[in-house]
């Protein structure tokens, strides 16, 4: 009797784990890059669609953090509903802290010593790997991905805006700043960005940042870098929930390109990722929303434009067929998402190129002023 109740226990349970395991869409990920072993997560809706290329996010976590637990920031909701892909990397573990940490350029100087934790670990082509991973596996939206981060993973965001930008439309940064380690000073582009920050932050300070900068310095490097106007339009948000919080949303508009700066002020909010449904801003929510109304203009084609030359096979893992309408020669170029050049030469009709040396991702293909995409597998 007492095999039977228990076999019929074990029987519910797994009929209650069965469909969980079936519509959970995490999986685990391991790449080897610069000879070490790296790992990270990806969720894929199980909405997506092949046929309409999604929104790719990359979330990056704190130091200490895992990709593990930072999943729990909960896009992979956002996901279901908005065609989104999400990428959760592991930073690896820091030899002197025993934490892990990217390499971000945040660090201290105490008594004339700096310290970066990891700054002999190239994370911003780890991370450029895994996206041009995905790009490569799966049907994305070159105009539409992103990054975000938190407290290290936000200073990790603020490293890649100025950096190495090239391949995000934007960038949201939670209370992470400018790492003081960063000598980078013009980002080449502009940017739209967002900023998330409680002025009770005893981890990485809201005026007194030991890290790197402070809020406001922050701000303001990419209101001037934008050319947005210089006196924001200033608004609270409905104080809906008896947190102890304020959210004061500072919008900097018109720049140059249709880019803006916005900065999200959480008044009495100490070093915390703020949640919807418990708090007065859902910082998922609020970042996505501000994804959501940007696209890389750098990156956009307009699709009705009629293009002067075709590119076949697309994907492919070989070679590859460039056919121009161009009635003289002209010179063809194929440049990374990073906007390094990768080949160049002559053509004048049809030409041949062996691409499968390059690293599966996104490239573009130009022409004259015509730029095409393609994709390496």
């Amino acid at each position: 009797m007492k095999t039977t109740k228990t076999l019929f226990i074990l029987g519910i349970i797994l009929c209650l784990l069965i469909p969980f395991t079936t519509i959970a869409q995490w999986s685990q990920n391991t790449i080897q890059h610069d000879g070490i072993q790296r790992q990270y997560w990806i969720y894929v809706s199980p909405n997506y669609d092949a046929n309409t290329p999604a929104s790719l996010i990359v979330t990056l976590h704190g130091m200490g953090d895992d990709a593990t637990n930072f999943r729990g920031i909960n896009f992979n909701d956002v996901a279901d509903t908005a065609n989104v892909i999400i990428l959760v990397p592991d930073a690896l573990v820091d030899d002197l802290t025993g934490m892990t940490a990217w390499n971000s350029s945040a660090g201290v100087d105490l008594i004339g010593v700096s310290y970066y934790p990891n700054s002999n670990i190239n994370d911003v082509d780890f991370i450029n790997t895994i996206v041009n991973e995905t790009i490569a596996n799966y049907s994305i939206e070159a105009t539409k991905t992103y990054v975000c981060g938190f407290s290290m993973g936000g200073f990790m965001t603020q490293k890649l805006a100025l950096e190495a930008n090239s391949p995000f439309a934007a960038f949201a940064s939670v209370a992470g700043t400018f790492g003081s380690g960063l000598t980078i000073s013009n980002p080449g582009r502009t940017i739209p960005i967002a900023h998330f920050h409680g002025t009770e932050d005893g981890t990485v300070g809201y005026d007194n940042n030991m890290f790197g900068s402070n809020v406001q310095d922050l701000v303001d490097f990419w209101v001037d870098n934008n050319n947005c106007d210089a006196t924001p339009i200033h608004t609270f948000l409905p104080d809906n929930y008896q947190d102890g919080f304020t959210v004061e949303h500072f919008l900097y508009d018109n720049g140059d390109n249709n880019t803006v700066v916005e900065l999200f002020k959480v008044n009495n909010a100490g070093h915390i990722w703020l949640h919807e449904g418990v708090h007065d801003i859902s910082y998922t929510g609020e970042i996505w929303n501000f994804f959501n109304r940007h696209t890389h203009q750098n990156l956009s084609i307009d699709e009705e434009k009629k293009y002067d030359f075709t590119i076949y096979p697309n994907p492919t893992s070989g070679v590859v067929t460039i056919k121009s309408d161009y009635a003289h020669t002209q010179k063809i170029s194929i440049k990374d998402l990073n906007g390094k050049e990768v080949y160049n030469g002559d053509m004048n009709g049809i030409t041949q190129i062996d691409v499968s040396a390059l690293t599966v991702g996104l490239y573009f293909v130009e022409i004259g002023n015509t730029v095409q995409k393609i994709v390496v597998q």
